[in-house]
């Protein structure tokens, strides 16, 4: 065969085996209709599992998840069994739509279903789960934004020792944290050249060296969130979503929105990216505290008023500096351009402390302005 008939013969054979699929699920689901349980406090008929684990050389157990799942795909998602009937879809789709919609309601299983279905099977798995994830906090905002609040309660590390020697870490975080943390240990190993190890193994040496508190350079690093407007206003329950990581729920996403970095982004009516703001704005959480802590135009002798000043970065965000309380300060934007223009030069060492380098090599360090403590 050519290459162009190998890639016809697999192409057929893999809806094929996708038909084999859904009747498989059909048949285990019919099988486990047949052995209704007698007794209360079971979902599938004593024995049912075992004949099924016999025929097919199975453990009892992994025949009962087969039985059990095939079930409520048949019964919740008929339609994705149509599909993958119809090599419309393959096996790992099916599954992805039954783990996602199992805590939703049939009406809104079916609906769910429905939309993604009618969006196809995307160029990959990743992006049909983002679809489905997106798609279920349309239809359950709130219960999805529950669900995620209790599984955040149950963040934690675990540790499990191999067979081979070596042991493996989990850690369950949010997933921003999640990301800048992978970042950072990227990063941080692509910049450490040691000899004769991987980019892998530097990996789990940065780990390492950030867990034991050994001293390291912590380049900056980025975590982007995009947030529809009308999500950040409140006014609807449109998810947001975390580059890399999918879509979040509105809730999520205004939290994260709450202490950041803005930037505007234009789309058009379907979603394609026209515009990218060059600028990067602080929070409104952040402006206002550090309007509120500086209180006027930090320059030395400026009087404008913090609330019609600029939010101004010490170290500028193009060479690493973060709109952080300790790298931002209000500068009126007279005296912003003149820092851009001049060879004046400023440094924060703490949050709120502005050490001034003159031209003439003059410094000066100024600290915001007290507010009077209260009389008792």
């Amino acid at each position: 065969m050519t290459d162009d008939q190998v890639l016809d013969y697999i192409a057929f054979h893999y809806r094929t085996r996708s038909n084999s699929d859904a009747k498989l699920i059909r048949g285990f689901a019919r099988f486990a209709e047949l052995r209704q349980p007698k007794r209360s406090g079971i979902d599938l008929g004593d024995g049912a599992a075992e004949e099924v684990a016999m025929e097919l050389c199975l453990s009892p157990n992994t025949a009962a998840i087969h039985l059990s799942q095939s079930r409520s795909i048949v019964a919740r998602l008929p339609t994705t069994v149509d599909a993958l009937e119809a090599g419309e879809i393959d096996y790992t789709r099916t599954k992805a739509m039954h783990d996602y919609t199992a805590d939703l309601t049939a009406d809104q299983a079916a609906e769910v279903e429905k939309r993604v279905l009618d969006g196809g099977k995307r160029e990959n798995l990743t992006r049909f789960k983002h679809a489905l994830r997106r798609t279920v906090i349309r239809v359950d905002p709130q219960g999805a934004e529950q669900r995620r609040q209790e599984a955040r309660s149950k963040r934690d590390v675990t540790k499990w020792d191999k067979p081979d020697g070596t042991a493996t870490l989990n850690i369950t975080l949010d997933p921003h944290e999640t990301s800048a943390a992978y970042q950072q240990i990227n990063t941080m190993a692509m910049r450490c050249k040691t000899p004769g190890r991987t980019l892998a193994q530097r990996r789990a040496d940065v780990f390492m060296d950030l867990v034991l508190g050994k001293e390291t350079t912590r380049p900056p690093v980025t975590v982007n969130v995009l947030i529809p407007m009308t999500t950040l206003l409140g006014l609807n329950q449109e998810p947001g979503e975390i580059t890399g990581y999918g879509p979040i729920t509105a809730e999520y996403a205004r939290e994260l929105a709450h202490d950041a970095t803005w930037r505007r982004v234009i789309t058009d009516p379907t979603g394609q990216v026209l515009e990218v703001s060059r600028r990067r704005f602080a929070s409104p959480a952040l402006k206002r505290h550090i309007e509120l802590r500086d209180r006027t135009c930090r320059q030395p002798g400026c009087t404008v008023p913090a609330d019609r000043c600029q939010t101004d970065h010490t170290t500028t965000y193009a060479t690493g500096g973060l709109t952080s309380l300790d790298n931002t300060s209000t500068f009126c934007k007279r005296h912003n351009l003149m820092r851009q223009r001049t060879d004046w030069k400023l440094d924060q060492p703490t949050p709120g402390t502005l050490v001034f380098h003159t031209p003439a090599n003059r410094k000066l360090v100024t600290h915001p302005q007290p507010y009077e403590p209260a009389p008792f």
